[in-house]
């Protein structure tokens, strides 16, 4: 009966493992004041956030006045909204972010995108994981040169590490 238990407890733990490494993250974009043409800088909501394949972006917004797409990088530095490579119109869209690199998003409606109703959102693909991240400073005209780095590759093995503890200890305790 204790073999049970124990056998249990470890695939308890290992479920957990692997369910903790397929949930993604959701991000509203634009925080509460949603996708807007007024008063989010998109740019900088962009990356001030680490996105990774598997997280989800929702657009929140009035489907009245706006919309979103999704181009490429041409159509999105042109504010090209004539050729998308989808088109969200609901005003609640759930975007699922399904591969790493960059994935650009504007408004279609006339005179939007030129007045910052864009986004481009980079995901980490998983082999970036172990990668630092590296970031511009956020004002160039005052900063030096060097990029701020931030070291959090290890975030995730600690996890793993510590799951590995308890089933450990579970067994031989």
């Amino acid at each position: 009966m204790a073999d049970y238990t124990k056998s249990c407890i470890v695939l308890m733990f290992l479920m957990m493992a692997f369910l903790e490494g397929s949930m993604g993250a959701v991000y509203k974009v634009g925080d509460s004041a949603g996708w807007t043409i007024t008063g989010v800088d998109y740019e900088k909501w962009a990356s001030a956030h680490t996105f990774k394949v598997g997280d989800t972006v929702d657009f929140k917004y009035d489907h009245q006045f706006h919309n979103v797409m999704e181009v490429s990088r041409q159509d999105f530095e042109s504010c090209n909204s004539s050729s998308p490579i989808l088109n969200y119109t609901t005003g609640h869209d759930s975007v699922k972010l399904t591969s790493g690199g960059h994935h650009y998003y504007l408004c279609g409606i006339p005179g939007h995108c030129a007045a910052g109703q864009k986004i481009d959102i980079f995901v980490r693909s998983p082999s970036d994981t172990c990668r630092p991240k590296i970031s511009p400073p956020p004002h160039r005209s005052h900063a030096s040169s060097t990029p701020f780095v931030s070291f959090k590759p290890w975030r995730r093995s600690a996890k793993l590490l510590d799951m590995f503890l308890l089933v450990a200890y579970a067994i031989f305790a």
